[in-house]
């Protein structure tokens, strides 16, 4: 069975790929940091890698700088670097580091899969399974032409994998919300940059655009390190999920 690591420190972004890879036949093993992944490539072998650029500690440049470095790091693997922060520079970059493929998040389930299917050199593709009408019908009868645009764009027209993956993050919400508050009182502004980052993919992928762009802004003001309007935004991101928690959650259908 092909072996793929993921190194993702946001747990939604995890359930997402766990979600569109669940069929593809190989196993998929997931890990938050840099360390942790170099681990992993020393116990056993993989076939494909993806790797966030955003991460605690190390970055994901920095695992491609080090696979340089040592050449009996993960030689013969492909690196797919998955990630919202692919601007021209970085993209350049990652190309002299001798990245095999960027993927730029949000991404949808189908072109994931393509990817991934050629890194891992198999055949056929995998078939996504179109949902039946009845069910994408019944699936949809809350949602509204945000939420229908995205299943088209980042699910593949597939109702329940959406309903699925917004559940998902609904709980994963709760979780953000300790974290955001823990970096909200150390004044980290690091953690803030980062969970900006990651829950601006996450909102724009379940159509919450407004939460996308507080999320969005979030991640500039602690990258300028702006500590007071930082803090204050992540108030207003918080009421941002706690918000999307209580209309889904109690959202007929």
């Amino acid at each position: 069975m092909p072996r793929i690591l993921l190194i993702e420190d946001d747990a939604s972004i995890q359930r997402f790929v766990e979600f569109a890879l669940e069929d593809i036949g190989a196993e998929l093993v997931i890990t938050d940091t840099v360390k942790q992944g170099l681990r992993h490539l020393e116990q056993a072998p993989f076939d494909l890698i993806l790797t966030d650029l955003m991460l605690p500690g190390e970055s994901g440049i920095t695992l491609l700088e080090k696979r340089r470095e040592d050449p009996g790091i993960a030689p013969q693997t492909k690196i797919v670097v998955f990630s919202a922060g692919l601007t021209a520079d970085v993209k350049t970059q990652l190309e002299a580091l001798g990245v095999w493929r960027m993927l730029s998040k949000p991404i949808s389930v189908m072109d994931l899969l393509t990817c991934v299917e050629e890194g891992l050199g198999s055949q056929p593709p995998a078939q996504v399974c179109a949902p039946n009408e009845s069910s994408a019908s019944s699936a949809s009868v809350s949602l509204n032409d945000l939420e229908r645009h995205a299943i088209e764009t980042h699910f593949n027209g597939d109702a329940q994998l959406f309903l699925m993956y917004r559940q998902a993050c609904l709980t994963q919400f709760s979780v953000d919300i300790e974290a955001g508050n823990l970096a909200s009182q150390s004044h980290d502004l690091p953690a803030l940059r980062r969970m900006g980052h990651s829950l601006k993919t996450v909102l724009y992928t379940l159509a919450e655009e407004q939460g996308a762009l507080l999320a969005k802004s979030l991640e500039h003001l602690a990258e300028q390190q702006d500590l007071a309007s930082a803090l204050h935004q992540w108030g207003q991101l918080r009421s941002a999920l706690q918000d999307a928690q209580h209309r889904h959650q109690t959202k007929p259908g």
